[in-house]
């Protein structure tokens, strides 16, 4: 089935918003929220450090997000809740 001029241009839309959602996640300092249990998540309007290689109950608390993007070590990402 071929795609529309109109439904080309809403795919291609779709795609460079994803792009832009998704940008930084995964790398140090960027967003993680697909590495943290859901039981570990900070709550709503909240950040948490997140460190890959530490147990989800010996991480950092979570806490006011322009604390927390201001101290994000080397290896470690930020949790948005």
């Amino acid at each position: 089935m071929a795609l529309t001029r109109t439904g080309k241009a809403n795919l291609q839309l779709a795609c460079v918003a994803s792009t832009l959602l998704l940008a930084g996640c995964g790398s140090s300092g960027g967003w993680a929220e697909d590495r943290a249990p859901y039981g570990h998540m900070p709550p709503p309007g909240e950040c948490r450090i997140w460190h890959p290689d530490r147990p989800a109950g010996q991480q950092p608390p979570p806490g006011p997000c322009h604390e927390i993007h201001e101290n994000v070590p080397p290896g470690a990402s930020v949790i948005r809740g």
